[in-house]
């Protein structure tokens, strides 16, 4: 085990990551070999820090945004806007995927050795394995919905999904998965973590590592992936059991929903927008589309007018950290009783959603046209719903591909690019640089 601590923290003391802000109290330390609790919480705490904030980079090739033409150089961005994956430019920014396995690797050393740590009670030692379960989880579903095929139940077990890393090994030879391998350790680890777990809900300025809420959450997800609708509305259930509350705008729209703070944050792990996105993206015309500018109160808390276009202003702030948030869950209980003929219910939980959202007298009448939506018209409203909603948090190229795979458009002063319902480019190809390291990854 000292051999493999050493290997770990060789590359520890080699690889450095941005430290977190004060305010989600990420305080990693250096240390030779763990032994203690504090030592496992500090290597866990360095893991949560080290997770690259690729949601940003997807966006691109999303719905969500059109490139800001009056920009004088956009050749790092343009061949992701334009699903240029085959020769892109050579400045294009690239998609993270070792840091991603850096951050199982120090989830996978906790899960080995942590059971083992000194100084700290039972429940202590459970909880920080239990999250680096949760955590290997995370990432491995993160990468196999960048790198995998989607989650189709008919060919999971023979869709290419990623390598699977589950130790601590030098030698070991990283062959893809298959979606249903990925997917089933998925569920595995998350029952682990969960069969661990002995804190419900972290309080604010915490909230970057998993409880049970946010692991809750996270299986109602991946569910929801999976099209396992029963279970995913069981896990959503569960865990507003544990959190419920709503952001209310309508009382105050100072405040975001989607800040580290706001009362429905879950779990606020992940940076979703960054500089690129910002400075080189305004909301496109279909997002623009999507608000009642004047009624709906989260139009001028998520985007800023500028000239004739509007500019992110979503996710920006340095308390901007969302990973889960009880929004999500409503949707995921609507959706899922949407489809499970459970009409009234469904449009229940959209529409106490909504009642935050919307200014009164819009509400009023928004609530007498969903009360009227047969089933598939609900189910687009829905998805409507989660454009709006959960928008730039990472959610819509992974809605698309679970989901219709529909056809998009985008367009570069004179050029025009088509990503066709049901594109192969709705999975993403590994970066070039990954498969120099591992050929394995080759198509």
């Amino acid at each position: 085990m000292r051999k493999i601590s050493k290997y770990l923290f060789l590359l520890l003391a080699v690889v450095s990551f941005s430290a977190c802000e004060d305010y989600l109290d990420v305080k990693p330390k250096d240390r030779i070999i763990p032994t203690t609790g504090d030592d496992f919480r500090d290597l866990l705490s360095s893991a949560y820090n080290a997770i690259p904030a690729d949601k940003a980079k997807l966006a691109f090739r999303t719905d969500e945004v059109k490139l800001n033409e009056s920009r004088w150089d956009l050749s790092n961005v343009k061949d992701i806007y334009m699903w240029n994956d085959a020769n892109p430019a050579d400045n294009t920014i690239t998609y993270t995927y070792d840091i991603f396995y850096k951050v199982i690797m120090y989830a996978n050393h906790v899960i080995a050795e942590g059971g083992d740590a000194t100084e700290a009670t039972q429940e202590e030692v459970d909880q920080i394995v239990g999250e680096a379960y949760l955590l290997r989880a995370y990432i491995h579903f993160y990468l196999t919905n960048m790198f995998g095929k989607p989650y189709q139940k008919e060919s999971a077990a023979t869709d290419q999904g990623i390598p699977l890393s589950l130790k601590i090994d030098s030698e070991a030879e990283y062959i893809p998965n298959t979606v249903a391998e990925v997917y089933e350790q998925i569920q595995l680890d998350i029952a682990q973590g969960l069969s661990k777990l002995t804190v419900d809900t972290y309080a604010t300025g915490l909230n970057y590592r998993f409880s049970k809420v946010a692991a809750l959450a996270f299986q109602s997800r991946v569910y929801l992936y999976m099209a396992e609708y029963a279970k995913a509305q069981e896990s959503a259930l569960e865990a507003l059991k544990l959190k419920s509350d709503l952001q209310d705008l309508v009382a105050d729209n100072s405040k975001a929903p989607h800040m580290y703070d706001a009362v429905e944050s879950i779990l606020a792990m992940d940076d979703n927008v960054d500089k690129n996105l910002r400075d080189e993206a305004y909301i496109s015309e279909e997002m623009k589309a999507a608000f009642d500018q004047t009624n709906d109160l989260r139009f001028a808390l998520y985007f800023e007018a500028d000239g004739e276009e509007f500019a992110i202003n979503k996710g920006l702030e340095l308390a901007s950290k969302c990973t889960f948030r009880t929004a999500e869950l409503y949707l995921i209980v609507a959706e899922c009783k949407a489809r499970l003929d459970e009409l009234e219910d469904s449009k229940d939980y959209l529409n106490q959603l909504k009642a935050k959202r919307l200014t009164a007298d819009f509400y009023a009448t928004e609530e007498t046209r969903i009360n009227a939506l047969n089933k598939a018209d609900l189910i687009a409203e829905i998805a409507a719903e989660r454009f709006r909603e959960l928008a730039f948090e990472g959610h819509r190229w992974f809605d698309l591909r679970r989901t219709t795979q529909q056809s998009l458009t985008h367009k570069f002063k004179d050029e025009t690019a088509v990503l066709e319902k049901g594109d192969p480019r709705y999975t993403l190809r590994f970066p070039q640089e990954a498969i120099d390291n591992n050929p394995n990854l080759r198509d």
